[in-house]
């Protein structure tokens, strides 16, 4: 990436810029989401900042970073590979220096976090709704992700958006720890599955997890489907047990 001056000036990545919003319009705005202009802070941890606002084109999220410019890097790859594959993901607007941050923009994702829209349904005495949800088309998504040799490493229901349950394709959020790994692959998937089991809402039926796994595997692989099951409920106990850094 192209080095930039501190007055963010100098993009080190690379714009979506069109006839509506050009260049220098996204650069303008992930500066004024960086420096606090525009916009409020909706998550901070030590290194990273997520800073939500407005542009002409409606709800921006500014990921800003101090150091890690390799996850901004990979995060920029990442949100123009995944819809390439067919898999949805937040449309990435402006990438670049600003001062000695990083700054990777977004369009807002369309929808609601699943892990919220599963538990309402729940909720409502709608569980089965939640289930065929996961099934018809949660299931067929993540499978398309590990067939292309992909793991997200990050993968829980908050990570993947819906307009509703009646919707035919679900996006991928907060995409820089997504990969390809070379070998042990078997245990990347494994984490996968287990970050989604555990963070799968109370309630649910207690065949819900190993419905929800022979319809991602495809029906060669489903004899393995036991010790398969067995793996990721030992991830995701474990998963349940850490205390997150930051909540």
């Amino acid at each position: 990436m192209p080095a930039s001056n501190s007055r963010g000036e100098g993009a080190e990545g690379a714009a979506e810029g069109t006839a509506r919003q050009p260049a220098d319009v996204l650069r303008t705005t992930a500066w004024a989401l960086a420096s606090g202009r525009i916009g409020r802070t909706v998550r901070c941890t030590p290194q990273r900042r997520t800073v939500m606002g407005e542009d002409d084109g409606g709800l921006v999220f500014a990921k800003v970073r101090r150091g890690r410019r390799r996850d901004a890097a990979a995060e920029w790859r990442w949100l123009h590979e995944l819809p390439r594959l067919g898999l949805a993901a937040p449309a990435p607007l402006w990438c670049g220096r600003v001062g000695r941050e990083t700054v990777l923009t977004t369009r807002a994702a369309p929808g609601r976090p699943l892990d919220v829209l599963l538990a309402a349904a729940v909720a409502a005495g709608e569980g089965a709704l939640a289930m065929r949800f996961a099934v018809r088309v949660g299931a067929p998504q993540i499978r398309r992700l590990h067939d292309s040799g992909i793991v997200f490493r990050d993968l829980y229901w908050n990570h993947l958006f819906a307009r509703d349950l009646h919707a035919d394709a679900v996006l991928f959020l907060d995409v820089e720890r997504v990969f390809r790994p070379r070998c042990r692959r078997r245990r990347w998937i494994v984490k996968d599955l287990a970050g989604l089991l555990a963070s799968a809402p109370a309630g649910l039926p207690r065949s819900a997890p190993l419905r929800f796994l022979l319809a991602l595997l495809p029906p060669s692989d489903r004899a393995a489907a036991p010790a398969l099951a067995r793996a990721v409920a030992a991830k995701a106990a474990r998963i349940r047990a850490h205390v997150p850094k930051y909540g």
